[in-house]
């Protein structure tokens, strides 16, 4: 699920896995879950974000892969691998940070859910859902966690949000004034960032469900979830526009 570019065991990731190692910051140990090939959690020990990694992930052939690589790159006494679904792999205050990335945000929602103790334990969870973002963000703001940053990123022509959060049911997460009530498909730390990326992401979405409301109304029955996608995200567009001035 994770990638990487071209260069020798994944050297240059991809930029959403870049933005995410920069969510990240710098923890103890790293819980990789759904590693893949491990190109990210190379990446994150050789530029010191962790001292160790635990990388885990439900494909013994690409765990396979990633060992091999391990083998070629010296860093086997500071990564792990551990075959698995989620974080079942994991016991509670194993890992003091865990990243979950290039998966779908129904996944992710239900890889936390299923183990909360051990998800509750981590310092830091960095999430890069590849669809299902307000499904994801929904989760987090209902269960306790408290989104710290946010980020959007441009690779292969598609628009990305990544989320860092981690569960502190005390703290409460604040919207902008103006923001539309239960509307997670955009995150309040993008908009209050100015997050230079969010303003034409929110455009094109905007316009691919005008085109889906176009095409409804031809056949005369407005989905109204649709109606009120369409309606959320205007808001949120004039709110940004508004930040700008």
């Amino acid at each position: 699920m994770n990638g990487a570019g071209n260069n020798r065991r994944g050297r240059t990731l991809r930029p959403r896995l870049e933005k995410a190692l920069g969510l990240l910051g710098s923890t103890k140990v790293l819980a990789d879950i759904g590693c893949d090939h491990g190109y990210f959690a190379f990446a994150a020990l050789r530029r010191g974000c962790c001292e160790s990694v635990i990388a885990a992930d439900i494909s013994a052939p690409s765990l396979a892969k990633a060992e091999k690589h391990t083998m070629e790159s010296g860093l086997g006494s500071r990564l792990s691998f551990r075959c698995g679904d989620g974080l079942s792999v994991l016991s509670p205050g194993e890992a003091t940070a865990a990243v979950l990335l290039g998966m779908g945000g129904e996944l992710i929602v239900s890889i936390l859910d299923a183990e909360r103790e051990t998800a509750h334990s981590f310092e830091r969870i960095v999430m890069q859902p590849m669809r299902g973002e307000a499904e994801l963000r929904g989760y987090l703001i209902e269960n306790g966690y408290h989104i710290e940053d946010e980020a959007v990123v441009f690779d292969a022509e598609r628009y990305y949000q990544l989320i860092a959060a981690r569960y502190a049911p005390e703290e409460l997460n604040a919207f902008p004034p103006g923001w539309p009530e239960g509307y997670f498909q955009f995150g309040p730390c993008s908009l209050r960032k100015r997050e230079e990326l969010m303003l034409p992401m929110m455009q094109r979405y905007l316009s691919v469900i005008e085109t889906k409301l176009a095409g409804a109304g031809k056949s005369g029955s407005l989905p109204q979830a649709l109606v009120r996608e369409a309606e959320c995200t205007r808001r949120l567009i004039a709110l940004f526009e508004q930040t700008e001035e």
